[in-house]
């Protein structure tokens, strides 16, 4: 389905018993060879510990395929999505599916091997990067001259032949980095690339630590001016005062679809864990939620958190679709703005 129909269906049918994904999200396998201390599902266990078997490249693309049926965009995570065997196999035939949008998240260590098959495909690299400090950073991976290996790819990444792709940056912010995500927005700055942050989950919550921290709103408040200064930061000002105060939302769920790597749907969402059903066994996604609903029952009325991008991101332009109107201003200001060769407004 078209994403813009998708939105404006939940816009103006919130009620509606059917499942109409603006996103998909496919964690192509939970194996990861990073112990980052911030990586955390819904329940607080980090992806590496997660158990899972992983699909042949010719079954992830049967999947991907009844996943284009639903929905437009595709995210292609993990873990680390790299890790996945057949994953050059994946991407390069990717294509054929026709999504309008792929996007690949990966922690940028095995970057510059896989870049051939990531510019067959991929419309946006989101790499992650949480200081530009090595020796801190290698210590969080847990694997010396890792931090210098994915700078250096990201550097690849930048100069590959006729990329199509954008770069993202993509930070956690967590309460042992705040001041080094400064230096980390001055890097995707300098070099064109657009810049997400979010806080720190431990299962669901925003951690602790963050929660009335001054300098916790205070790099908020930096990256809120800095967008509206012409800066590419990922997501509408709105979303950003809301990851800032860490306020209340009303969650959307059904605005996403989320499948573990054997074709697992979770429902209503990630955090919660529930499997509604395997889409290689019941492609109706319609379906699945209505199993999902008679196993689990309806979408409940969670508390404060999941501040995350999509959950957040999607919950807020439903709640506020003017947002969005401000966010096509902004970016259309800004690309009347002078900018350097890297596309960086000056």
């Amino acid at each position: 389905m078209n994403a813009a129909w998708s939105y404006l269906s939940h816009l103006l049918r919130p009620d509606s018993k059917k499942w109409r994904p603006v996103l998909s999200v496919y964690y192509l396998t939970y194996a990861c060879d990073f112990r980052c201390p911030y990586c955390s599902d819904g329940s607080g266990t980090p992806y590496f510990r997660l158990r899972s078997p992983v699909l042949s490249a010719e079954r992830v693309l049967d999947l991907c395929g009844i996943i284009r049926r639903h929905c437009e965009y595709l995210v292609l995570t993990g873990g680390e999505p790299l890790q996945h065997p057949e994953y050059a196999d994946v991407l390069c035939r990717l294509p054929a599916l026709r999504f309008r949008g792929v996007i690949l998240t990966t922690n940028g260590y095995h970057l510059d091997q896989a870049l051939p098959a990531v510019a067959r495909s991929v419309t946006e690299l989101v790499v992650s990067l949480q200081t530009m400090d090595s020796a801190k950073a290698d210590i969080e991976y847990g694997r010396s001259g890792a931090h210098q290996q994915i700078l250096a790819n990201i550097e690849r990444a930048a100069c590959y032949p006729g990329r199509k792709y954008q770069i993202i940056i993509s930070s956690v912010a967590t309460p042992d980095n705040l001041e080094d995500l400064h230096s980390v927005y001055q890097f995707a700055h300098d070099r064109g690339f657009r810049l997400a942050v979010c806080p720190q989950l431990v299962g669901v919550k925003a951690h602790h630590a963050l929660d009335h921290n001054p300098e916790y709103r205070k790099l908020f408040d930096f990256l809120i001016t800095a967008k509206k200064n012409g800066a590419r930061i990922q997501g509408t000002v709105d979303y950003l005062a809301y990851l800032r105060d860490l306020k209340k939302f009303k969650c959307r769920p059904f605005t996403m679809l989320v499948v573990g790597p054997t074709g697992e749907v979770y429902y209503p969402c990630l955090e919660l864990g529930h499997h509604a059903g395997n889409l290689l066994e019941e492609p109706d996604l319609h379906r699945i939620r209505e199993m999902g609903h008679d196993r689990f029952g309806p979408q409940p009325d969670c508390g404060t958190q999941c501040h995350s991008a999509c959950a957040l991101g999607f919950a807020r332009i439903l709640a506020n679709p003017l947002s969005l109107m401000h966010e096509g201003f902004l970016m259309a200001r800004n690309q009347k703005l002078p900018c350097n060769g890297t596309g960086r407004v000056i």
